[in-house]
């Protein structure tokens, strides 16, 4: 039996365009001319390129294929892996300096933009060749230099938001992301662009084993939204509303919740600002005693091992030999026996608690008093009012003497139940010796300012 020519057609016709695919791939992932970025600088093409568009020249086909070819290609060669962030750097440099005319300067942009956001989706290549191709897109600037070139706004949101991408290419469009947001506050184009990519990260769901990049993301995200949405509409003040009472979320993601919440919510954001003071007061406890907590461990730590160590042992741990001489805070043959102060919290953990508690207080009242949840409550916002007092008032304390004992009598302010309780186990707190005991706090120079960074700069 003979198959007719229009059968045969039919085999045939689909078989050429795969193999005409296969070879375009395969001229996509040819070896360039030149192996190694040392090279691509000093050879002849490159000095060509950039003469005739220093003149005002326009991107022609033979340059554009000298920059599909040979120029963009090596980001992902083997030979650039060790050098790849000044690659990198080189690439976008050299291309782009000097480029007399706009239009060209443009079309270059698009290029290497285009090329990179292919690079950075392609999952046979390498992560951190992804990673900086994304950089890349991210690092390009408009004419002149002083500011990110706005159209990349659109490869770098649609990067951050599509949940296939690994997190680390995700991470490194929305440091690209947060550059326009920044540079063009205001442009109703880049809110347009970057919004919605940037309120879906805010309600995807927990990736188990994935927390901590998904932190980065949502907490970036968070940073962002007071310049793209402000009055904060009821589905984004929803996802934060969501975020801040997330208790499997880490800690400082829910404090930067809070913040943005604060920052964003108005009447109009259908808030529940009652139950989100609660939940900052209840976060705020939460933030202290797990400083106690973390210190208590610390302590039952070291008591273990000097128990074991000197003197009597610890249970399952032998004891020294008989005769043998232990001096004080010495071990087994005059061995010294590291001792935990019993203050157990160091200053780097106070000062974040510091920060968490004042985050938390301008979350509720802003330092300039015109924002925060008290608008959203109006005549009942009195609790909340004072409750942003209490929070502020005791982050300055632990700021000016970052010890344990302040972050204590801090949870004995807000945990009022055990207020008495606490402080009657603890003696009274013994003033740093540069400070004598009388002196009066003196008053900040500017009353309303924060003393710490501000994460909506």
């Amino acid at each position: 039996m003979h198959r007719s020519r229009g059968s045969c057609r039919t085999i045939f016709l689909p078989l050429a365009a795969a193999l005409v695919l296969g070879c375009a791939v395969g001229a996509a992932r040819a070896e360039p001319k030149y192996v190694g970025w040392a090279k691509v600088e000093a050879c002849r093409e490159i000095r060509e390129f950039k003469e005739k568009l220093r003149d005002g020249g326009q991107l022609d086909a033979n340059a554009k294929l000298f920059l599909e070819e040979t120029a963009l290609p090596q980001l992902a060669l083997d030979d650039n892996r060790a050098t790849i962030e000044r690659t990198r750097k080189r690439i976008r440099e050299v291309l782009l300096a000097d480029v007399g005319d706009d239009k060209a300067a443009g079309e270059i942009s698009l290029l290497i933009a285009q090329f990179m956001d292919a690079l950075a989706r392609d999952e046979q290549v390498a992560l951190v060749v992804r990673v900086n191709a994304m950089l890349l897109v991210g690092e390009l600037k408009a004419k002149g230099g002083s500011r990110p070139w706005p159209a990349a706004a659109r490869f770098l949101a649609a990067a951050a938001g599509d949940a296939e991408l690994p997190d680390a290419v995700r991470i490194a469009a929305l440091a690209g992301v947060d550059k326009q947001v920044k540079a063009g506050k205001g442009d109703e184009a880049i809110t347009k662009t970057c919004g919605p990519p940037v309120f879906a990260i805010l309600a995807e769901p927990v990736v188990a084993g994935r927390d901590v990049e998904r932190d980065w993301l949502v907490s970036r995200a968070l940073q962002l939204v007071p310049l793209l949405a402000r009055p904060a509409p009821p589905q984004v003040a929803a996802a934060i509303v969501a975020l801040l009472g997330d208790e499997a979320r880490s800690v400082d993601l829910r404090v930067r919740a809070a913040a943005a919440l604060g920052a964003t919510a108005d009447a109009k954001s259908g808030v529940d600002a009652v139950a989100a003071v609660d939940t900052i007061k209840k976060l705020a406890i939460a933030v202290l005693e797990a400083e106690e907590k973390a210190a208590a461990a610390r302590r039952f730590e070291d008591q273990y091992r000097r128990g074991g160590m000197a003197g009597g042992a610890a249970p399952g741990m032998p004891g020294p030999p008989p005769g043998m001489p232990l001096g004080p805070g010495m071990g087994f043959g005059g061995m010294p026996v590291p001792v935990v102060d019993p203050l157990a919290t160091s200053e780097q953990a106070c000062r974040r608690a510091a920060w968490r508690l004042y985050t938390l207080a301008t979350a509720i009242l802003a330092p300039d008093e015109a924002q925060g949840l008290v608008a959203i409550l109006g005549d009942t916002a009195g609790p909340a009012k004072e409750l942003a007092g209490q929070l502020k008032a005791e982050a300055l304390t632990i700021d000016a003497d970052p010890v344990e004992d302040a972050l204590l009598d801090a949870l004995d302010v807000l945990r009022p139940p055990e207020a008495g309780e606490n402080a009657a186990k603890r003696p009274a707190r013994q003033p740093k010796p540069e400070q004598p005991e009388e002196e009066e706090s003196k008053p900040a120079a500017k009353p309303k300012a924060s003393p710490f960074d501000n994460p909506f700069k």
